[in-house]
């Protein structure tokens, strides 16, 4: 950034004006095509998750937070967390794709881990770390996706939590990079084959079935029961048999 000094004289005083010229940013970040790192913030760490051209999973990690800091050290903290985030891209040369800021549904989400839980995560601090990523970000030549948040959570858990081992703001972060790059996410077979969707709806008709589905389980009562489940299928079988059987017993 330039910076010119212009001093001239006013009505007997003596005034100052400086003039700044911003210099070009050279792009960094590819098209998101050739993929992105999608981040998934939570209240005790940031996970992160670098998906290929193909939406394939090369690399993923978290960058722990501290909650309760007061305000001087927490916006330290979130800058610091903000420049490890360039440090990836840079490696990458990819652009990081976030949610769409929307604190109401993050903290509904959070509210599976507990009701304590979802208060951790301050509105201020969420909507500070997304404006200065944004800042620091666009500063470095590297670009900020957003997408829709609908069903990350459950689909990093469902699809890719086991099968790769992740925790689930890693997990999820892998689901908002397959996102960014506009990927779709089919639900698989084993489960579906128990789901009634008409043909022609929107995947997202089946994940919500699968969501509610879920939501009515008594094996899964926190996002953390969702790590010692192996066969999915099962739990939807168990359900659609105990639908089917109730509505059996309603007809007569």
């Amino acid at each position: 950034m330039c910076t010119k000094w212009h001093f001239f004289r006013k009505h007997n005083k003596w005034n100052a004006a400086v003039q700044f010229t911003s210099i070009p940013v050279n792009r960094v970040s590819r098209h998101s095509a050739y993929g992105c790192i999608g981040i998934d913030m939570n209240p005790s760490s940031i996970g992160w998750a670098y998906v290929d051209n193909d939406g394939n999973l090369k690399a993923h990690g978290q960058i722990p937070m501290l909650m309760g800091l007061p305000s001087g050290k927490q916006q330290a903290q979130i800058v610091h967390a903000c420049l490890q985030l360039v440090k990836l891209a840079q490696k990458y040369a990819c652009p990081v794709v976030c949610e769409n800021l929307d604190f109401s549904a993050k903290k509904e989400q959070l509210r599976e881990q507990g009701k304590g839980y979802a208060r951790m995560l301050s509105s201020w601090a969420y909507s500070l770390f997304y404006e200065l990523l944004d800042s620091i970000l666009s500063n470095r030549g590297i670009y900020l996706m957003t997408v829709n948040p609908a069903y990350t959570s459950l689909i990093g858990m469902v699809k890719y939590a086991r099968q790769y081992g992740l925790s689930s703001d890693c997990a999820a972060a892998l689901a908002i990079a397959r996102r960014g790059m506009r990927l779709r996410e089919n639900i698989p077979d084993s489960i579906t084959a128990y789901l009634s969707v008409k043909d022609g709806k929107h995947v997202w008709s089946l994940w919500n079935q699968l969501n509610n589905i879920f939501k009515s389980c008594t094996e899964i009562s926190s996002r953390h029961d969702y790590f010692s489940i192996s066969n999915w299928e099962l739990v939807v079988k168990r359900w659609s048999e105990q639908s089917g059987q109730s509505k059996h017993a309603t007809h007569f």
